[in-house]
């Protein structure tokens, strides 16, 4: 079977340490019929290759580093030709997709010609007070995401949006959002596609389905088993609406 399957994670394959019932079943059987499987991830917090090794460790699905797209590669793709000293309020996720490029990074606001926001799981007065001061002196300002929350095992944790709003209320900057549904996110993901069909394949309607909806031709499911738990007045309207995973991989299988 030709085509791409794009795939969240949080609320699709798992959440928190725990794999969602046939997750690894349903990647398999995606995996061995041909299509070109990625995961997109609005999740920065880590590299490319921790996330696979989470995939692996909590669903026994072997991911491969090169599968995983993530928010704060595209955040990065934002900033490669300018190459600006850049002030991370973030993970190792950001730090080390900055490093990739070159981008080099500060431990002070002050210094920084950009600055760039995602969920910071060591987050502190001192770490916003920096990235606020930046942003409002005249430092660019870049949000891997705009997610209020993400799907854990005991319910919804504060996203990289939350972090996000208190930065842009102290700076009175507005941030360019550079993950999923926007367009820095589409442009990367874009350039790991094969010829055929593409579905999306996640949880969140603003912005999983909003990622599909704003590419002609992308196709959407939407899954209940993250965020939303019924289909009722979701926008945008998702092309299927499947319990899990595994239903919505025999969908997609199931269209030859």
């Amino acid at each position: 079977m030709s085509g791409n399957v794009i795939c969240d994670l949080d609320g699709v394959v798992y959440r928190g340490s725990r794999a969602i019932s046939g997750a690894a079943e349903a990647l398999s059987d995606l995996q061995a019929s041909g299509v070109n499987l990625l995961f997109c991830t609005n999740n920065s917090s880590r590299t490319t290759s921790e996330v696979a090794k989470v995939i692996e460790s909590v669903t026994g699905f072997g991911a491969s580093p090169g599968q995983v797209l993530g928010s704060a590669m595209a955040a990065a793709t934002m900033l490669a030709a300018e190459q600006p000293l850049t002030y991370v309020m973030g993970g190792n996720g950001i730090l080390t997709a900055l490093a990739e490029i070159g981008i080099e990074t500060t431990a002070a606001g002050s210094e920084a010609q950009a600055v760039v926001v995602g969920i910071d799981l060591e987050l502190s007065y001192d770490r916003l007070r920096e990235a606020s001061q930046a942003a409002a002196n005249g430092a660019r300002l870049i949000a891997t995401n705009d997610d209020p929350t993400y799907p854990a095992e005991d319910g919804f944790w504060p996203g990289a949006g939350s972090i996000l709003a208190a930065v842009e209320t102290a700076s009175g900057k507005r941030a360019e959002v550079a993950g999923k549904p926007h367009r820095p996110m589409r442009d990367l993901i874009r350039s790991y596609l094969v010829p055929g069909p593409v579905w999306v394949v996640g949880d969140r309607p603003d912005t999983d389905l909003a990622l599909a909806e704003a590419e002609a031709g992308w196709r959407s499911i939407l899954v209940l088993t993250g965020v939303v738990d019924r289909a009722d007045g979701v926008v945008p309207v998702p092309d299927l609406v499947c319990d899990d995973l595994t239903a919505a991989a025999a969908a997609i299988l199931s269209t030859g």
